[in-house]
């Protein structure tokens, strides 16, 4: 139940928090910075959504599980527009293991990711 509650937070923490850029996908390879009210700067990929404020400690636990070892304290969390999409689907009326299945994917596949400040 709370790998439930991490992956709804999680996913809900994408809608609720806001996004850049419509894009359907993002090119790791195109970076662009983005200025968050805490006045520090994040390079994060072109069309991803992303966070507005650093992680928690359970959400750099929580990315760690599905396969993102690089988040750490202060760090803002993205992933690409359309995974959010669907993981807010699967919040909706998938299972509990789907959730996380696709988060690993995601993380495998470079769709989700963290980023750290720059200043």
């Amino acid at each position: 139940m709370k790998k439930l509650q991490y992956i709804v937070g999680v996913g809900a923490s994408f809608v609720l928090l806001g996004c850049m850029g419509s894009s359907s996908s993002v090119s790791p390879a195109k970076m662009h910075t983005v200025k968050l009210k805490n006045a520090k700067s994040y390079s994060v990929p072109v069309g991803a959504v992303y966070t507005k404020a650093p992680v928690t400690p359970q959400a750099i636990q929580f990315y760690k599980v599905m396969g993102v070892s690089t988040c750490k304290n202060g760090d803002i969390t993205w992933e690409d527009p359309s995974i959010a999409d669907r993981i807010n689907k699967i919040m909706r009326s998938g299972t509990k293991q789907e959730g996380i299945e696709m988060y690993v994917k995601a993380a495998k596949n470079n769709e989700i990711g963290c980023a750290s400040p720059l200043n």
